[in-house]
């Protein structure tokens, strides 16, 4: 799939996320500068060469790309009337939580020895990502509930596997590591074309079902 078709299929263009969120450029860009709204996922710059009747045009054109998860952030921010990144942080803090809850209740076992720091700073890193758009990258629509599922994903998997790097797994371990390869095949990209070899899914999901023998399914 070209890229310009991948980026059309699975992301917002600037003027397609500004339609859907009724706002204007201007104020996206306002939110962006208070550290409100993420950054696009996806920067591209077009050198264009025309040829018509007229004779030939070359020009550049650069567009931006959002993950189609942004409209649901930017709905949070309109509804709660969201004025400050400290108010934005907060409004991702407590989704964030619901959604750590919903896996608690799911059956997923995690604590912050696991996040390896406290619940507070894992959040402010986590953010920060958020910000600078990593999650549209990793995740299928950049949506907060997938970047949690990433988060605990991953986590459980590197646990379980010793970062993985067992050479094998018992059959406990198949057992737990079911569902956490299975939380992450629902929010993990398969990214463009160019960068597949270099997705989470492809470290997390494709190479270890090959080197574990396992299932997703």
């Amino acid at each position: 799939m070209r890229l310009s078709d991948y980026l059309s299929t699975h992301f917002y263009h600037t003027d397609e996320l500004c339609q859907a969120l009724n706002i204007d450029t201007e104020t996206l860009e306002d939110w962006q500068a208070q550290s409100i709204f993420p950054k696009p996922s996806y920067c591209i710059k077009n050198q264009m060469s025309c040829s018509s009747y007229s004779g030939l045009y070359e020009c550049e054109e650069y567009d931006d790309y959002y993950p189609r998860g942004c409209v649901n952030w930017g709905q949070g921010v309109i509804k709660q009337k969201i004025e400050s990144s400290n108010q934005a942080f907060n409004l991702f803090a407590q989704h964030y939580s619901q959604c750590l809850a919903k896996l608690a209740q799911q059956g997923f076992i995690f604590n912050e020895e696991l996040f390896g720091c406290e619940i507070e700073e894992h959040l402010q890193q986590v953010w920060q990502q958020f910000l600078c758009s990593k999650y549209g990258v990793l995740t299928q629509n950049g949506l907060i509930d997938e970047i949690v599922a990433v988060d605990i994903g991953r986590l459980l998997v590197d646990d379980i596997t010793e970062l993985r790097s067992k050479a094998s797994l018992d059959k406990d371990e198949r057992t737990r590591i079911h569902p956490a390869m299975k939380l992450l095949n629902k929010a993990l990209s398969h990214g463009a074309d160019h960068e597949k070899q270099l997705t989470l899914r492809s470290r997390y999901i494709d190479a270890l079902i090959l080197k574990y023998d396992l299932s997703i399914k």
